[in-house]
């Protein structure tokens, strides 16, 4: 783990904490600088593999993945700019498939990967091809916000389970569940654009049940500080809206 923390710690001073991408020139990072961020990550990677731990073998991949998806859009020229977006979607993909695969307990750190790696998609504007991949992140996040996943983190709380994703599961749920509904709204949005050039409506489609089911889920709102309170004692009478809007276009 320290050195995983070692090339966090290294990212996060010299490029900040925030996910935005890196757009001026003047910030891009000499080589050893790079190598002083990326080395510990990848030997990380490296070490957990080798002990059979999936878990911080993704999350891992996933810290690598934040650092190339920030730094792709100032590279000095198009070889090296493909180079990092290809590293970020590789880091990135690895640590989607073993958190998918994994998600029960994770819930908050997939919610949050998925939207992160949708975002990194929607990046390469203009791209019918990215933003469906993109609009696929987010419904892949589905099975966290379901019933099941509200019953189990519950069952965990009972146990008083010291885990990080179990710290206020179901407020961190329902504001990620807010911040999946509006980034498939405006994926949506940009599709049904696109398009109207092919004479398809296939996303239009979706657009109108997405809002069909999301006027559904207000009108259900008003049950949203009952649905909280029943957390820890009643959560099968829980639920969170973003559900059913993603369980429809799951299909």
């Amino acid at each position: 783990a320290t050195l995983l923390v070692l090339g966090v710690r290294r990212r996060q001073t010299l490029l900040g904490r925030a996910a935005t991408p890196v757009v001026m020139q003047a910030l891009r990072l000499n080589p050893g600088s790079e190598r002083r961020i990326i080395e510990p990550m990848e030997q990380s990677i490296q070490i957990y593999e080798a002990l059979g731990n999936g878990h911080q073998a993704a999350a891992a991949n996933y810290q690598l993945a934040l650092y190339y998806s920030k730094v792709w859009t100032c590279q000095r020229d198009e070889t090296k700019t493909r180079a990092k977006l290809s590293a970020a979607f590789k880091c990135f993909g690895a640590a989607h498939q073993y958190f998918f695969s994994a998600m029960r307990g994770n819930e908050p750190t997939f919610v949050i990967l998925s939207l992160d790696f949708a975002g990194l998609f929607s990046s390469v504007s203009g791209q019918k091809e990215s933003a469906e991949k993109a609009l696929r992140c987010c419904i892949d996040t589905c099975d966290a916000f379901s019933r099941e996943a509200i019953c189990a983190a519950s069952q965990r709380h009972a146990m008083h389970s010291k885990l990080p994703d179990d710290k206020e599961w179901f407020d961190k749920m329902c504001a990620l569940g807010d911040a999946v509904e509006d980034k498939v709204l405006k994926l949506l949005q940009e599709l049904v654009k696109m398009e109207k050039s092919d004479g398809g409506d296939t996303y239009k489609s979706m657009y109108r049940a997405a809002l069909l089911a999301k006027m559904a889920s207000k009108k259900a709102e008003a049950s949203a500080v009952t649905s909280k309170e029943a957390f820890a004692s009643d959560p099968d009478s829980c639920s969170m809206p973003v559900y059913d809007l993603l369980k429809q276009l799951k299909g």
